[in-house]
């Protein structure tokens, strides 16, 4: 007769369940750090586009306001201390992976010289700045206004 052996077959249940779920959080940490990355390559992207577009109205405007560049360039200097830290706590697969993937997400302009329109903002991607109550981006870091942190 055969006989099973109830104990050894609940030990090694339970020890294929740890490594189920050992592997499944190895594969969510790796998931949240390339997530992460590609969040705050997002975020450095936008500051950066934020800070162009109000040096050049500035200029245009012959105007200077230069505490709010610099809180912008300072914005933009954390955001890329971050990108490092999380970079640091990534191996060199995990950082390849979420590079390719922030690359097939990049839209590159049909024609070289052509310039990508930004996407038209829907309602409800505002809100108020806390300080001069002035309507601003909805993720903006500054208000164009005011200058206030948001």
């Amino acid at each position: 007769m055969f006989e099973l052996d109830i104990e050894m077959l609940k030990e090694q249940g339970l020890q294929l369940v740890d490594t189920a779920k050992k592997t499944a959080q190895d594969l969510a940490d790796r998931g949240k750090n390339q997530l992460d990355l590609i969040n705050q390559q997002a975020r450095l992207s936008k500051a950066q586009r934020q800070l162009g577009a109000l040096v050049y109205s500035l200029h245009k405007a012959g105007e200077e306001n230069q505490p709010l560049v610099d809180k912008y360039i300072e914005a933009i200097a954390e955001v890329e201390k971050a990108i490092e830290e999380i970079k640091a706590n990534m191996s060199p697969e995990e950082y390849m992976e979420a590079e390719a993937q922030a690359e097939e997400e990049v839209v590159m302009p049909e024609e070289e010289g052509e310039i990508e329109e930004e996407p038209v903002q829907l309602r409800g991607e505002t809100k108020i700045c806390p300080v001069c109550k002035a309507e601003v981006d909805g993720d903006a870091l500054f208000c164009n206004h005011c200058g206030a942190q948001l």
